[in-house]
């Protein structure tokens, strides 16, 4: 069994420069690549398009299933276009902040002039109180308002810098009533639809209510629901976590813009408690941001960057991500490599840093019984994998909520959700065009695993599904199997056996 398939934490990598070509893909695959990440706030359709094409092309040649993630850009509260050489802010200047493109109305005497984007001026306006901060460039310069007319904002630098053009605005005191999907975000929404992207992520989510709304809007397009991941990163979503979570198929801690709204002293701690939630209801998590930021011009990592994945590791994150490392860094193949080695050797020692399973809420579920006992199973036995039977891939998402120590593999007839299980802890699987519920099926499970290397002659697995029919959401089995030896009872006889107790 290689490495990518002994490693259960799952890797994300942005795609920009220099990730674009399917041979620079392919490098990535083969290092470990298991989610693509396609970030919307860069690019035009024409380059996604391309991207999302050599991803298709490389993930297939590998015969590694890759979902890709569209991550919309979302409403990005930005600085407008300011001299080349920027403008340099210091402690005391006031500032005037007006939207781009228009001619400031208020009083210009003694102040600087700093456009913001037109389209968000008026509505930060309308919401921001005097007394509150407003942050520029990842929180490097800070600024008080002291004064606001609608759409317009004088504010006090208490720590400046030089700002310029383009550079993000934090208000962290501020709640804020944009929406969470822009005009562009719908129309660049409706292109990852038509592409076939695996999954969706909506920046700057405040309540549940933003991916509901994120849902409707793709259900006026088609009926196939990609996964919906909203980024969690300002202090109203850490506020409402809870039901955010519920209501979520996957969630992204989004720790730059996090550490901006709520104190990089905060992160660590909001890390943990999201991480535990989403474990706790089975719903797959990514920890993202900075994690081998260095290795953009190294080609290692610093001693700090490698615990924060191992940490993230023993919290029990799903999936870990990689930004700027793969999309426009020097060292993007060595960068996965590098996360995978630190994956590989925090697993091996997992079991002493982190949580166990035993406090994991059921819901009551027979999937939940059933795959809970598989796990158990395949521990006490000594098997070497558990093979989900599935169509949905929810027995094997709900699997991985109690972390078996062996591959999962999900068995399953449909492509596109084989690639959604690429982001979930622990899954890998195989596609079969038509399972059918027949005597020889659990031997047809003992060939494919031994076909794909997870298995041998003579090794147990454990076998979960739904029989007799396999139908989509009856898992109500699960069964030990010795590959290469035949199954004691018939499927036929064991479903009537089933029948009659």
């Amino acid at each position: 069994m290689n490495s990518l398939t002994r490693r259960k934490v799952k890797i994300v990598c942005t795609l920009g420069p220099s990730s674009q070509t399917e041979s620079q893909l392919a490098r990535l695959i083969d290092e470990g690549m298991d989610f693509a990440r396609l970030n919307f706030s860069h690019g035009t359709h024409e380059f996604h398009q391309n991207l999302i094409t050599a991803v298709r092309l490389a993930s297939k040649n590998k015969k590694r299933p890759v979902g890709i993630m569209q991550d919309l850009q979302g409403p990005k509260l930005r600085v407008g276009i300011l001299p080349q050489e920027g403008i340099t802010l210091k402690a005391g200047d006031h500032v005037l902040l007006f939207p781009e493109g228009s001619t400031p109305k208020s009083s210009t005497h003694g102040k600087i002039l700093i456009p913001i984007s037109a389209e968000i001026a008026l509505p930060v306006a309308q919401d921001v109180q005097k007394g509150a901060r407003i942050l520029f460039d990842d929180g490097r310069i800070v600024t008080r308002t002291i004064e606001v007319s609608p759409p317009e904002i004088v504010i006090e630098v208490e720590n400046g810098g030089k700002l310029t053009s383009q550079k993000g605005m934090n208000l962290p005191e501020t709640p804020l009533s944009i929406p969470c999907l822009t005009e562009k975000d719908l129309e660049d929404l409706k292109f990852g639809l038509s592409q076939g992207v695996d999954a969706v992520a909506l920046s700057f989510v405040r309540t549940a209510s933003d991916i509901e709304n994120l849902k409707k809007e793709i259900r006026k397009v088609t009926h196939e629901v990609p996964l919906l991941i909203p980024k969690i990163e300002r202090q109203e979503a850490i506020e409402h976590q809870a039901s955010i979570i519920e209501v979520c198929d996957a969630l992204l801690i989004a720790r730059g813009d996090m550490a901006v709204e709520i104190g990089v002293e905060r992160v660590p701690i909001i890390q943990k408690e999201l991480i535990d939630s989403c474990n706790r209801l089975g719903v797959p998590v990514i920890t993202a941001t900075q994690m081998l930021e260095s290795m953009i011009f190294s080609p290692t990592p610093t001693r700090a960057e490698a615990t924060d994945v191992a940490n993230a590791v023993f919290d029990g994150t799903d999936a870990v991500m990689l930004s700027a490392e793969t999309a426009s860094g020097q060292f993007p193949k060595e960068a996965v490599r590098t996360m995978s080695r630190i994956i590989l050797e925090a697993e091996r020692t997992q079991n002493r840093y982190s949580r166990h399973v035993d406090g994991v809420p059921d819901s009551g579920l027979i999937v939940h019984a059933i795959e809970r006992s598989a796990a158990q199973i395949a521990k006490q036995v000594g098997a070497v994998a558990i093979a989900c039977l599935t169509h949905s891939g929810m027995a094997a998402r709900t699997l991985a909520k109690y972390r078996p120590e062996v591959p999962i593999v999900a068995i399953m007839d449909r492509e596109d959700i084989l690639r959604r299980l690429a982001l979930v802890w622990g899954v890998r699987g195989i596609v079969i065009p038509k399972i059918v519920a027949t005597d020889d099926l659990f031997a047809m499970v003992g060939t494919e695993l031994k076909a794909h290397g997870w298995a041998d002659v003579e090794d147990l697995i454990v076998v979960t599904a739904g029989v007799p029919t396999l139908r989509r959401g009856t898992t109500n089995m699960v069964q030990v199997h010795r590959i290469g030896v035949q199954t004691s009872r018939h499927l036929s006889s064991f479903s009537k056996s089933c029948s009659k107790s």
